[in-house]
């Protein structure tokens, strides 16, 4: 499940008033900020997850962002039997991010935020072999090229910690 979320996820996060900005002068305070508030994501990423699993995915993953030609940013996920791809969407109208992702193995999720600034919680759910459940994210920016991502999983209408990673920029 967390491989799905880092996926996701990592998806996303994070600022960029405009394209035409410098990535390094944004501000924690921008992130998830208008239609490129996540632009800060577009390059490639190393993630530890120090609890792997079955569930949460393998330790470490490798996260490439790049912006499609719709204006999406794309997300592909990869790691020791594991292969993801997502994307994160802005909707200007009801200034929503949308995080839909899939998993190789079929399971798949959908977040979203309307969140901004240093900390966001993403929430939505998670569904495998037929079975769904609640999830959510809390993506936290340390600095422009590093930020944490906590995944949780409602399991009989508790909150449990899936993954706790780390991601860094190449």
């Amino acid at each position: 499940m967390r491989r799905l979320f880092t996926c996701a996820v990592l998806l996303a996060l994070a600022l960029a008033p405009s394209i035409a900005r410098s990535q390094s002068s944004m501000s924690p305070a921008m992130v998830g900020v208008g239609a490129h508030g996540y632009d800060w994501l577009i390059g490639t990423w190393t993630c530890k997850n120090p609890t792997p699993s079955a569930m949460s995915g393998p330790a470490v993953t490798t996260l490439t962002v790049a912006r499609n030609g719709a204006g999406a940013l794309s997300v592909h996920t990869t790691g020791t039997n594991f292969d993801g791809l997502g994307y994160v969407v802005y909707a200007a109208k009801t200034k929503t991010w949308w995080n839909p992702s899939v998993l190789a193995t079929g399971d798949y999720s959908t977040e979203s935020s309307q969140q901004t600034g240093k900390k966001t919680l993403w929430a939505g759910t998670y569904y495998s072999a037929g079975k769904s459940n609640a999830i959510r994210d809390t993506y936290t920016m340390t600095t422009m090229t590093s930020f944490k991502d906590l995944s949780e999983a409602q399991v009989n209408g508790a909150w449990k910690t899936e993954a706790n990673s780390t991601c860094t920029k190449s």
